[in-house]
């Protein structure tokens, strides 16, 4: 069998790109930076996690945080990906910082769009205050703790994006938010990393996780005057943004 060879598009220009959607969310909320990396000439794959989206058929109490893991190295490694710029929304912090401890040798940058940053041990509810995350808990008795409901949508520039988002979300696998990651120090696994935080910081997680990234060694911090929904609040700059990434390698 001949092994097949893994070169960079001609003019070395092009880079791959694989976007990881937060809570309740799927591919189709990248679309806009999608759409502006694929004309820049890049390889972007958008993905919805098992039970979300397009997959919300697949929901049930079988959903763990590994699954996610795995839709994500699956992505990769089934496609012969190499030199991956790995980003992540919000909860999709979890996932990436176990993706980096199982497979740093596929990426090339790592980027924490507002999003969770766990310490080994932890899972994603330890980031959340307990108000709130008892709140996630009681709300998924809708279907015997099978799924967080969708939460009423965040501010958008306009009543259309408003309601387009609203109509795509779909309920939220819970147990994921509740596996505990087991992963090696250093964080992010000596692959580049950078961490763009929205400001003001709105969610309690989310200033956690700012204020750690800007304490990792090595971490870069870029801040962006947005709400947490960055990419589809400011499309243009973060597609920017993750080709810098690229290029730094």
């Amino acid at each position: 069998m001949t092994t097949p060879s893994f070169q960079e598009p001609s003019g070395g220009s092009s880079r791959t790109f694989v976007l990881i959607p937060g809570s309740w969310c799927g591919a189709w909320c990248w679309k806009p930076v999608a759409e502006r990396l694929r004309r820049a000439g890049h390889d972007v794959h958008p993905l919805s996690l098992t039970g979300l989206a397009e997959r919300s058929h697949l929901l049930s109490d079988r959903i763990t945080l590994e699954t996610h893991v795995m839709d994500v190295i699956n992505l990769i490694r089934h496609n012969d990906m190499r030199d991956v710029v790995l980003v992540g929304h919000s909860y999709a912090g979890v996932i990436l910082t176990v993706v980096a401890d199982r497979i740093p040798q596929f990426l090339r940058h790592i980027v924490y769009l507002d999003a969770m940053v766990p310490l080994p041990g932890e899972c994603a509810m330890d980031m959340i205050p307990r108000h709130d995350a008892a709140q996630r808990i009681y709300r998924a008795h809708h279907d015997g703790g099978v799924s967080v409901p969708v939460p009423a949508p965040g501010h958008f520039a306009s009543d259309a994006m408003r309601d387009w988002f609203q109509a795509h979300m779909t309920p939220q696998p819970l147990k994921p938010y509740l596996e505990r990651i087991d992963i090696r120090p250093p964080q992010g696994n000596g692959v580049p990393v950078t961490y763009v935080s929205c400001v003001p910081v709105r969610h309690p997680s989310i200033v956690l996780s700012a204020e750690r990234a800007r304490r990792l060694p090595l971490w870069r911090v870029i801040e962006i005057a947005s709400g947490h929904n960055v990419h589809l609040h400011r499309p243009d700059d973060v597609a920017d943004i993750l080709m810098d990434c690229a290029e730094r390698g």
